[in-house]
């Protein structure tokens, strides 16, 4: 089994990404706000999960432990794929998902595509008081609000990715921060 990866990055979309790794391009699926930071030619280190099915070898890529933990928690849970695991960790922070979970809101887990709210129901009740130790790191509940409002307007991942990088949040108003978002986005 493949557990990390050290090497260049030959090409990055929004899908996959390639790591030439000594000569040999290793297809990665990683969740979209790591494979829109990556550029060619940047050198890379990713943490691992080797998904194998009778019919196919699929590798996911993480940036650190604490994002392939949640991943391999999220499978873990009877009906959640590695590509409804992966969408999750792309559209939410893994402190998002953590959060979610101990606060028991389906609805904050159920914006991902694909996830319903049985299924979020099911996240919660199979991983409660198992990701309390994720909560509180990057993500706040109004950076994520901003998210929301971004997407329910129409932006794509990369340009709220982009833009949430930029702003400064520190004791602002959802509203606010939402208003300073649209500006940059301009």
């Amino acid at each position: 089994m493949i557990g990390f990866l050290r090497g260049k990055v030959l090409m990055a979309n929004e899908h996959h990404s390639i790591i030439d790794v000594s000569g040999v391009g290793y297809k990665v699926l990683s969740p979209m706000p790591l494979l829109l930071s990556l550029s060619p030619k940047e050198e890379v280190s990713l943490h691992i999960y080797t998904h194998v099915r009778e019919d196919q070898l699929t590798l996911f890529g993480f940036k650190d432990e604490m994002d392939l933990f949640l991943f391999e928690k999220l499978i873990g849970v009877s009906g959640i794929g590695p590509k409804s695991a992966l969408a999750m960790l792309s559209v939410h922070s893994p402190s998002s998902i953590a959060d979610a979970v101990e606060r028991e809101d389906a609805g904050a887990l159920s914006h991902t595509p694909g996830v319903g709210k049985k299924t979020a129901e099911k996240i919660i009740l199979e991983l409660r008081g198992k990701l309390s130790h994720l909560v509180g790191s990057k993500e706040t509940d109004t950076t994520y609000e901003v998210r929301l409002a971004l997407e329910t307007l129409g932006y794509s991942s990369k340009e709220i990715h982009d833009v949430l990088q930029k702003l400064k949040t520190g004791d602002k108003s959802t509203s606010t921060l939402i208003k300073e978002s649209l500006t940059l986005l301009k």
